[in-house]
């Protein structure tokens, strides 16, 4: 039901953790506000700490165990920037037991960094591709290869397949005016090379980030707006240590307590996540600017709207 708890959705704990685990990239990929956002702090980007990252961990076994259904990395930047992640994410595999999921565009996925990463316990690849010629690539992952990238997924996928049951590889595209004339040659493309599953998404505007894109989903939203998923779903532990309750909150505008200060549980219970849910099913933002502007519900979908991006994660962790 929208605006409810119910199925995987828990009122105990997040059904899913989001870890941003850096604020330094790669690419400039338009879709994006890394640019825009995150790169202007210059030297003061930040890698998450281990510190962090261990009592994060830790909570999810004592607080979320049967509730949290996964644990996602990313980051307002590439994870694989990030100098320990195969670290952190060996931690948290052999800690929690938890499917993890890794989301990357790929570029720096090389054969040494995906062996550690699949030893580390990565069980759901995420590459972000969006394009499937180099012309369009370069147009939309401004500073990437496609050589590169699709090299790195082919190798990942052959090495997957050496080591059965151990991970599964999924390829995203974010449909946009730039390379939507090449979405099915990618569905056929990426299929036939064997990943496990191919995913095109509907783009959104990183909570208002991107101006242009928000213009046109309030343009085709329903005039009755409804309750977005994420405050009944999941939490962000940001680079920073800051917990966020939106996984687009490039600007800081969502927070709602520190690792360092706070438990998930006690933040996800607490009345500021309550505050937050009632401005979504009452329609009252005067309180909460940083929803009351975001156009995104409009392309969230909700567990009974059909097929998301969490039963897919959910389908993988059960096989």
């Amino acid at each position: 039901m929208v605006g409810q708890f119910s199925g995987y959705l828990s009122p105990v704990f997040p059904s899913q953790i989001t870890v941003d685990v850096t604020e330094y990239c790669n690419l400039a990929c338009i879709h994006c506000p890394y640019e825009t956002v995150t790169k202007l702090k210059g030297r003061a980007r930040q890698h998450l700490s281990p510190q962090w990252h261990t009592k994060l961990i830790d909570e999810i076994v004592s607080d979320g165990q049967g509730h949290c259904r996964y644990v996602r990395y990313t980051g307002d930047g590439e994870p694989l920037a990030h100098p320990g992640l195969a670290d952190l994410i060996a931690y948290a595999h052999d800690r929690s037991g938890i499917p993890i999921n890794l989301t990357t565009n790929g570029m720096l996925l090389t054969e040494d960094r995906a062996e550690a990463l699949l030893d580390a316990g990565v069980d759901v690849f995420d590459i972000s591709i969006d394009a499937n010629t180099q012309e369009t690539y370069a147009r939309v992952r401004v500073k990437g290869k496609l050589d590169i990238t699709r090299a790195n997924v082919l190798r990942l996928i052959e090495m997957v397949r050496e080591r059965p049951g151990s991970a599964r590889v999924m390829v995203s595209f974010v449909e946009q005016p730039l390379n939507a004339h090449e979405a099915d040659d990618f569905r056929n493309d990426w299929r036939a090379a064997g990943a496990d599953f191919v995913v095109v998404r509907r783009p959104h505007s990183c909570a208002g980030s991107i101006p242009a894109q928000a213009k046109v989903l309030w343009d085709a939203a329903p005039a009755e707006r409804r309750a977005c998923l994420y405050p009944w779903e999941r939490l962000t532990l940001k680079a920073d240590g800051s917990l966020s309750y939106c996984p687009t909150d490039w600007r800081h505008e969502a927070e709602i307590g520190h690792i360092a200060a706070t438990t998930v549980r006690d933040v996800w219970q607490g009345p500021g996540m309550e505050a937050v849910r009632l401005a979504h099913t009452t329609g009252d933002f005067s309180g909460h600017g940083f929803c009351g502007k975001c156009p995104d519900w409009s392309v969230v979908r909700w567990p009974s709207e059909g097929r998301s991006y969490a039963s897919v994660m959910h389908e993988f962790s059960s096989d």
